[in-house]
């Protein structure tokens, strides 16, 4: 039976669900450890990459474990089990396991971590807001007669131009007259070598992302008609494309105590909360995990508080104090259901593998629990 799935079926997945291009510069995700051509039929999809994930794999013989943390944030000069993470690699590279992160991109993504914590919460019209990856795009500017300039507009968006938000084929067209006269030697589609020729041309504009400029370059040079055609490649200034975090509306107001209990029961997780108990809220920013300090893109936002995983106190004092109530949800219970989430989006994109969420017992491989006396 031929090979249906590899690692890189699930990475070329990911890379559709949740694009590198969307992880913070510091961050560390993809193919993490591993063969990329190695076969995959079961799949771990897991918080963390802990030595219990690594045993569930193992038990479940699973060739692949997909992590939200990496376990890899720097340049690793020794490979050896001194410490956690070379034990935890040498386990996984010894059981022949390749592990996979989707940790920032899949913050920010649609359906990733926030839209599902969004979602517990039961948030209504939820948009974005606050921090995200900066890229660098670029605007193209070509000229093309006006016979030819759909198709060139068509190829230049197949080959990932022109995508704004979520809207793609986008450009912008004037039109005017273009002149060239074609030396001897040249071969001109359109005119005669040593005669000035003026054509009716189309200037298209498109925005060029960086990781597809050269694929967009050799498309225009492909679908052009004319064998040397004019264009401008123009720098701009560095943007959020996707940002992380997301705001959304409850079903009605209510007091930030019962508010606290409310993100207690939905996320059954013992939570801190720092502000005035009896503050009316109903607009609520959330970004999972240890992102205390986007508070104030919470408050820019509007937000009546902000929701978060880990609030270190003086990022609560002085948010309280300026007038954003904080929550301190958990950091796992804040992101495990994003876990769940891209598991349900893997196992549907990628039936022929057959994804396993792994979830710890209450204090063990990540998960804490809270008490009360």
């Amino acid at each position: 039976m031929p090979l249906k799935c590899t690692v890189q079926s699930v990475l070329s997945t990911l890379e559709s669900l949740s694009p590198a291009r969307f992880a913070f510069s510091f961050d560390s995700v993809g193919l993490l450890l591993g063969d990329r051509n190695a076969p995959v039929s079961r799949a771990l999809v897991s918080l963390d990459h802990s030595l219990a994930s690594v045993d569930a794999c193992i038990s479940a013989e699973a060739q692949l474990l997909v992590c939200h943390h990496p376990i890899f944030f720097h340049p690793v000069q020794r490979f050896n089990t001194d410490t956690y993470e070379g034990r935890v690699a040498w386990k996984m590279a010894k059981s022949g396991i390749s592990l996979i992160t989707a940790h920032t991109n899949w913050d920010s993504a649609r359906g990733g971590i926030n839209d599902a914590l969004a979602a517990k919460l039961g948030l209504s019209e939820v948009t974005d807001f606050g921090s995200g990856a900066e890229i660098t795009r670029y605007k193209l500017v070509t000229f093309v007669p006006l016979a030819n300039a759909d198709a060139v507009a068509l190829a230049l968006a197949n080959a990932g131009a022109g995508r704004i938000g979520n809207y793609v084929q986008c450009s912008f067209r004037s039109e005017g007259e273009g002149r060239f006269l074609p030396l001897s030697g040249a071969n001109p589609a359109i005119g005669e070598v040593g005669e000035l020729t003026r054509v009716p041309e189309t200037r298209l504009e498109v925005l060029v992302p960086t990781e597809v400029k050269a694929k967009v370059l050799r498309a225009l040079r492909s679908a052009h008609p004319y064998e040397e055609p004019a264009y401008d490649l123009i720098p701009l200034d560095k943007t959020v494309e996707q940002p992380a975090g997301r705001i959304g509306i409850l079903p009605a107001a209510m007091p930030l105590q019962h508010f606290a209990e409310l993100t207690s029961g939905c996320l059954n997780q013992a939570t801190w909360t720092f502000g005035d108990p009896k503050r009316p809220v109903r607009k609520v920013a959330v970004v999972g995990g240890a992102a205390d300090g986007d508070w104030m893109h919470a408050q820019r936002a509007g937000a009546d508080v902000f929701v978060t995983g880990e609030v270190k106190q003086h990022i609560g004092l002085e948010a309280s104090e300026s007038g954003m109530p904080i929550i301190a949800a958990g950091h796992y219970a804040t992101e495990q259901p994003g876990v769940i989430a891209l598991r349900d989006h893997l196992a549907t994109r990628l039936p022929d593998i057959e994804f396993i969420t792994f979830e710890p017992d209450l204090g063990l491989a990540g998960r804490p629990f809270g008490t009360f006396a």
